[in-house]
């Protein structure tokens, strides 16, 4: 798995690279079988009605030429890159999930010679 991580002066913050190759480190754990490359962008922004949030975009290249991209802003950078890689661990077993079924299917079909 490569991980890039991007974004403004946040994005250097030691504390903050080591939490996101640690959670990049444990979802590789999950998902030995899936290759997965993934870029992290972290952004200071303000919102109107919110105040300053730190946003947290994860896009994830799967090998079949698939990217999820799971976009999260909270309060402190923390809590937003945790909120982004418990979306984007959902959405990478949502996926495998839909592609056992297609193959089951798939195999199904193969069974009855159709």
């Amino acid at each position: 798995m490569s991980v890039r991580i991007t974004g403004d002066t946040l994005a250097l913050d030691s504390k903050l690279v080591r939490r996101i190759n640690q959670h990049a480190d444990n979802l590789q754990s999950a998902t030995p079988d899936q290759p997965l490359d993934l870029q992290v962008r972290i952004a200071e922004e303000f919102d109107q009605l919110r105040g300053h949030r730190v946003r947290c975009e994860l896009v994830a290249t799967l090998s079949a030429k698939r990217q999820i991209i799971v976009r999260e802003a909270q309060k402190k950078a923390e809590q937003a890159i945790d909120t982004a890689f418990a979306g984007l661990k959902t959405k990478l077993r949502r996926q495998r999930i839909q592609s056992l079924g297609r193959e089951g299917a798939a195999q199904a079909l193969r069974a009855t010679g159709t």
